[in-house]
């Protein structure tokens, strides 16, 4: 190898270590020229060790620097960032030195106090300027101005994913965080606990800097991942144990502390299981053990609850409820999509759409606000086996009735009904007469409402509370029978006289599909609407006369209110 090849390869410690082994051997076999006997000399092994202490401090160092700077976060438009800010400073570092004083402003204009140019909801208006004049006593976490910005392709298009987020969160509250799907809340939490840096704005926990100082701001964090990141082959048990020694639990306590998470979250049976061999469920209930371990002051859950079942739900909600609302010590900030579960545990709760804060308040003061409107769902009366015999009897007698028929026509309903004899109402029973789609007109149009029998014929969904499945049945099979065709049509005569009650007595209801085999309403509800007296009054008295069996009438859920501001992202 020639002296060009050798040098490029001594950057590799593995060729330097081979190459001091090769050159001990030609040494022991008399082979090395011009060296001594010296084991340590250069043309032996000096220059070899000399190289690897030289690779060790520089790759250690390259280490250091790519933990400090991840490699993901290394890419040309950081480094071109970085070379603009400090061409920038030493320009302005140049100026300073050139200009007058007394041309200098007396302060410097404050990125934290800059007003985002989008309209601001009056409760989200209020928090932000409560936070930026610093009236926030009692306040463990505050966001100023936080604000994330992605490179978007070729650095191109920009994602913003936070945007100005301005809010606090007090000592003993549980703040929920509502949003879709990429709305930016695990971002905005991936920053609160480090993962992420801020790309403007900052947040303080405790009065720690997450920019400036994150690692003390990070001490008094415990964090439930989105995803579960447990080591697959530790225990439930030692998991617990590892993280209370991180968290500086004397060790004298270790083993109580522990205890006690097993059996808040009901661990105790799994805790000499390896972890990979957990449910999803008993996944997430360790996770979230580990985020409340040595009780810190700031627990942060980023969708605890995914996965679990019913009865393992409510013990984490019981949990998570203790020791925030009421011991009163620690702040919980809790993302979800499960609107019963923020009902259940949050004070306060914040909705997130597009990267900005749409609103911020408490359930009732939410749902007081923005839900203008009353839910009704209304279950009718089931149709009663008697009057759907009588209404099948009906339709047969009647329908054999009719003066004038063509041939053809009477063809059809023979084939359809499968009769090689006439029919007459002696030789065919109800339950074996199905009808096609030409008897269905006719028969729609002996009852009066011919237009109720087009959607069902027609390739459109039926209206009723089956219609959906009658309609497929038709197109399947050619043909409906009698008894279920009945059924359908009593049932939706009663849900268009519902209907009409509904939409006749409450001005402004808008009906909101079926649910199940119930009816879904909207009812104008505040100053100008009715009240939620006055509703159930009117609807109590009608009752009996339209045939409801049972009905509910409600506020605005927060579902309702979530969904009406996504819809409007």
């Amino acid at each position: 190898m020639g002296d060009t090849g050798r040098r490029s390869q001594e950057i590799s410690p593995g060729f330097c270590f081979a190459d001091g082994l090769a050159s001990l051997a030609l040494l022991r076999q008399g082979m090395k020229d011009k060296t001594s006997d010296g084991v340590y000399d250069w043309n032996v092994t000096g220059a070899s060790i000399c190289y690897l202490g030289l690779q060790f401090l520089c790759y250690f160092l390259l280490t250091l620097g790519l933990e400090l700077l991840p490699l993901h976060k290394l890419t040309a438009i950081t480094v071109k960032e970085w070379w603009m800010k400090c061409w920038r400073n030493n320009l302005t570092n140049l100026k300073s030195e050139t200009s007058s004083p007394s041309l200098e402003p007396f302060l410097a204009p404050s990125s934290e106090h800059v007003i985002p140019d989008f309209d601001l909801d009056v409760d989200v208006a209020a928090e932000r300027n409560r936070v930026l004049s610093g009236s926030i006593d009692n306040a463990i976490i505050y966001l100023s101005n936080l604000r994330k910005v992605y490179p978007g392709e070729n650095y191109l298009h920009k994602k913003i994913a936070v945007d100005s987020l301005t809010f606090s969160v007090q000592e003993g509250e549980c703040f929920g965080f509502l949003g879709t799907n990429g709305a930016g809340k695990t971002t905005t939490l991936s920053m609160l606990t480090g993962e992420e840096s801020p790309s403007e704005g900052t947040a303080f926990i405790f009065g720690k800097d997450i920019r400036t100082d994150p690692k003390a701001a990070r001490c008094d964090i415990g964090y439930c991942p989105q995803f579960d990141a447990l080591l697959e082959f530790l225990t439930a048990k030692e998991h617990l144990e590892l993280y209370a020694r991180i968290k500086g639990v004397p060790e004298l306590k270790i083993d109580d502390v522990v205890m006690e998470k097993l059996v808040d979250f009901d661990l105790l049976k799994h805790a000499n299981k390896p972890s990979y061999s957990l449910s999803g469920g008993n996944k997430r209930k360790l996770s979230v053990a580990i985020a409340m371990i040595g009780e810190p002051p700031v627990v942060i859950l980023d969708e605890p609850s995914t996965g679990m079942d019913p009865i393992a739900k409510r013990v984490m909600w019981d949990v998570i409820s203790r020791i925030s609302t009421r011991r009163g010590k620690t702040a919980v900030i809790l993302t979800t999509h499960s609107m019963n579960e923020a009902q259940a545990l949050c004070t306060r709760i914040g909705i997130m759409v597009g990267g900005r804060l749409r609103c911020i308040g408490s359930p009732q003061h939410l749902k007081t606000r923005f839900g203008n409107h009353l839910e009704l769902e209304v279950k009718p009366h089931e149709i009663h086996s008697e009057d759907l015999y009588n209404f099948c009897q009906h339709i047969r007698e009647g329908f054999f009735d009719f003066p004038s028929h063509s041939r053809s026509l009477l063809n059809d309903i023979e084939v359809c009904i499968g009769a090689i004899e006439p029919i007459t109402p002696e030789n065919q029973s109800v339950s074996e007469i199905t009808l096609s789609r030409q008897m269905l007109t006719i028969i729609g149009r002996w009852l009066g409402n011919e237009e109720r029998i087009k959607t069902l014929v027609s390739s459109s969904t039926a209206p009723g509370v089956f219609g959906e499945q009658l309609t497929e049945q038709l197109f399947r099979d050619g043909s409906i029978p009698l008894p279920i065709f009945s059924e359908w049509w009593l049932a939706t005569e009663k849900f268009s006289e519902i209907n009409s009650f509904i939409l006749s007595s409450f001005s402004g209801a808008t009906f909101h599909g079926f649910n199940g085999l119930s009816m879904k309403y909207q009812l104008p509800y505040g100053e100008d609407g009715l009240s939620l007296a006055d509703a159930f009054g009117h609807i109590e008295r009608n009752r009996k006369q339209l045939g409801i069996a049972e009905y509910s009438l409600s506020q605005s859920t927060l579902e309702t209110i979530f969904n009406h501001f996504a819809s409007n992202s």
